[in-house]
């Protein structure tokens, strides 16, 4: 089946999660059983780009695989037509940029003060918990349990953590995986806020650049806010525009989630 850039290696990184899969002919059901609220990670993906624009028909699918879901998560092989289908059912149709580089980027120098290595230990994860809930205020459960999945998946040979840390503290991190067939996938690049804007997300690319080169990766994936400082920040690192991610999504009240 062939998917978008940004699908494909969504997939590869759920499925080394620990994420189900099912598949059917015009569409998948993606599972995360170990993180029930993680919205994309219990979600519908429309495969047929013919079929992006039928937004009943995809809530009802997604209703009846997740009848007790309160948010609404279903991902688009294309941007539909006309958005109005989907808005006019409460979802908002949202839009990625993603992101690749053929040649993945080299380190830039390790700011002074900072020490960059692998995650290794059950406080580099804590620290990671911490470091994401302070960016992210009420994800806490959310956080908590993607951690989780990440510290159980880090030993692997095809998954690797890297963190900058000042002194003890944990002060920017980032992951890599190895989807197979030369690409490799970043995820979550989060700086605390008392150590922005000092190099250390560009130091960090480059660090796992070289770990994913190492394992034959000949291009790097990264996602980002449609138009945010991040992806002009990667922009400016040598990352080009691929086809873009499609998603339709009603994100619930923290009351009432998950």
């Amino acid at each position: 089946m062939d998917l978008p850039l940004s699908w494909h290696t969504d997939l590869a990184v759920l499925r080394l999660g620990g994420s189900s899969v099912d598949e059917h002919p015009d569409h998948l059901v993606v599972r995360t059983p170990a993180n029930p609220v993680y919205h994309w990670g219990n979600f519908v993906l429309v495969t047929d780009p013919d079929a992006v624009g039928d937004a009943r028909r995809w809530v009802d699918v997604f209703e009846q695989e997740f009848p007790d879901a309160r948010h609404r998560s279903v991902g688009l092989v294309r941007e539909p037509a006309d958005e109005s289908p989907w808005t006019d059912l409460g979802l908002t149709v949202e839009h990625d940029d993603v992101l690749v580089a053929d040649a993945c980027p080299e380190a830039t120098p390790v700011p002074q003060g900072y020490l960059v290595r692998r995650f290794g230990t059950a406080v580099d994860w804590e620290q990671s918990t911490g470091l994401r809930t302070k960016a992210f205020p009420g994800e806490a459960e959310f956080e908590r349990r993607t951690t989780e999945v990440r510290a159980a998946t880090a030993d692997r040979d095809d998954v690797a953590w890297f963190g900058a840390f000042h002194g003890d503290r944990l002060a920017a991190e980032l992951g890599i995986v190895d989807c197979g067939e030369g690409v490799a996938r970043y995820q979550a690049v989060v700086t605390g806020e008392d150590h922005r804007r000092r190099g250390l997300a560009g130091h960090l690319l480059g660090v796992a650049a070289a770990w994913a080169a190492d394992r034959g990766a000949r291009s790097c994936v990264i996602v980002a806010e449609a138009g945010g400082d991040a992806s002009r920040l990667y922009r400016a690192r040598g990352f080009e525009p691929a086809e873009g991610g499609t998603r339709a999504y009603f994100k619930p009240e923290p009351s009432q989630q998950p």
